[in-house]
């Protein structure tokens, strides 16, 4: 009798552990911030029928270049690269944006016409982000101006800056 209250009972237990485990596990979408974030960052494209289909389901782990780890349910990768055509003029991105993305691992922004940041609000406002090691800012209109906002950016593994305007040698050490 006592074996068989038991077996029910560890029965009973591990229909709760999957439930649990999966509810844990599986992502239903991330963070509300990180969600917000993202709407955000949407709106400050100014370009309204790129990534439409954002908003559209509440899991944005499943959003058109948003990658999740699905563990913890956070951002890890974002891909917003060629989303704004040529005819909507210049971009001057706020970083800020992007500072929720705790967990961001990679952050792809070419082909944006992105000439710059919004004033104080530039790329060094990411030094925050210790686990971003990728930056594609390729095919852009960035200048020289940019370097010194990257100086901050020491997780980065890769950075790519190719097809921008910069001019000149460009010392990687600092000096």
């Amino acid at each position: 009798m006592g074996l068989n209250r038991f077996s029910s009972l560890a029965g009973t237990l591990m229909i709760y552990a999957m439930v649990l485990s999966e509810s844990w596990w599986s992502c239903h979408g991330c963070l509300d911030e990180e969600r917000s974030a993202l709407l955000r960052i949407q709106s400050s494209f100014n370009y309204p029928i790129f990534l439409q289909s954002w908003g559209e389901v509440a899991d944005c782990c499943s959003w058109e270049g948003v990658g999740c780890n699905f563990t913890t349910g956070r951002v890890v990768y974002l891909d917003l690269s060629g989303i704004r055509e040529e005819g909507l003029g210049d971009l001057y991105l706020n970083v800020s944006l992007f500072r929720p993305f705790q967990e961001l691992q990679s952050l792809h922004l070419s082909g944006n016409f992105i000439v710059g940041c919004v004033e104080n609000e530039g790329f060094e406002r990411l030094s925050g982000l210790d686990s971003l090691v990728e930056l594609y800012l390729d095919e852009n209109k960035f200048d020289n101006n940019i370097l010194s906002s990257l100086g901050g950016l020491s997780s980065l593994i890769s950075l790519s800056l190719s097809g921008n305007q910069l001019k000149g040698a460009i010392s990687v050490d600092g000096n």
